[in-house]
């Protein structure tokens, strides 16, 4: 027989009810719709909070003990782009009061001067705070150069020369390389058992003293060398100057010239300057 019907209607149905159930999913979205898993998990990407600049390693020891001279170029060639001019003090050769100096960059401090000497000061930050995580006693002193050289800091702690090295005030003039080499070889001592390094950072040859200003840089670096002074020369050039890399490699300890040719670069030799002091 047929079902009692209900007391109360029952609701419309559709109009074309589904006589079996659909093999695919609904296609109605959630209100939160989860994406759909792939087959294989996606590899994450691991991030990890970046440092200033990456932490070389060294491939030998870390661990004797040295003192380490750092001869930073202050000469004209530095900061003239290529103009000839000794950029003497940064200061205008006319009214100075009321012009700057043609070497001297927008936005940048007069001690300063310009963008490149801003480069050589952070790039001599960077090797003293390097070489500063060496676990051995060491020691850092700063001389600055151009028509003569400087003591501006005998030997002491990174924690010491750092601030200096910020403070260095842009000169301008020619360049002596003797000069330089003579500072460095005169604070660095002879009796207490380290490693002694001298770091010239220049960017060309020598043009003072008068008479065979290049003679008188290879005199004065076989004198450090005898000394026991290692010199590692930094050579920014522009140009593919064979003849200034080879003098360059005369002044070198082995042979060596850590080389780029613009003040931008100078940090991509981090690494291979640490190696060196690391290994030699």
């Amino acid at each position: 027989g047929t079902l009692a019907p209900t007391g109360h209607p029952t609701a419309s149905p559709t109009t074309l009810p589904s006589r079996s159930p659909s093999q695919g999913p609904s296609k109605t979205p959630t209100t939160e719709p989860t994406s759909v898993p792939t087959p294989t998990p996606t590899p994450r990407r691991r991030t990890r909070t970046p440092t200033n600049y990456p932490t070389p390693k060294p491939t030998c020891s870390t661990e004797h003990e040295f003192n380490l001279c750092l001869a930073i170029d202050m000469s004209g060639s530095v900061c003239s782009g290529g103009t000839g001019s000794e950029c003497n003090e940064c200061r205008a050769a006319f009214l100075p009061i009321f012009f700057t100096s043609e070497c001297r960059d927008k936005f940048v401090s007069e001690d300063t001067c310009c963008n490149n000497f801003a480069n050589v000061k952070e790039f001599s930050s960077l090797m003293v705070d390097l070489l500063g995580d060496f676990p051995a006693d060491k020691s850092f002193s700063l001389v600055q150069f151009a028509t003569d050289a400087q003591l501006v800091s005998g030997l002491s702690s990174p924690a010491h020369t750092l601030p200096i090295i910020d403070r260095l005030d842009y000169t301008g003039g020619l360049t002596n390389h003797a000069a330089a080499i003579q500072k460095c070889q005169g604070v660095l001592p002879t009796w207490d058992g380290r490693k002694n390094f001298i770091m010239l950072v220049t960017d060309g040859v020598s043009s003072e003293p008068g008479f065979d200003p290049e003679g008188a840089a290879e005199a004065a670096a076989s004198s450090a060398k005898r000394d026991g002074a290692f010199i590692i020369p930094i050579f920014i050039s522009p140009r593919n100057d064979l003849s200034a890399l080879a003098f360059m490699r005369r002044l070198s300890s082995d042979g060596k010239v850590f080389d780029v040719t613009d003040f931008g670069s100078l940090d991509r030799l981090q690494d291979s300057l640490v190696n060196q002091v690391s290994c030699s």
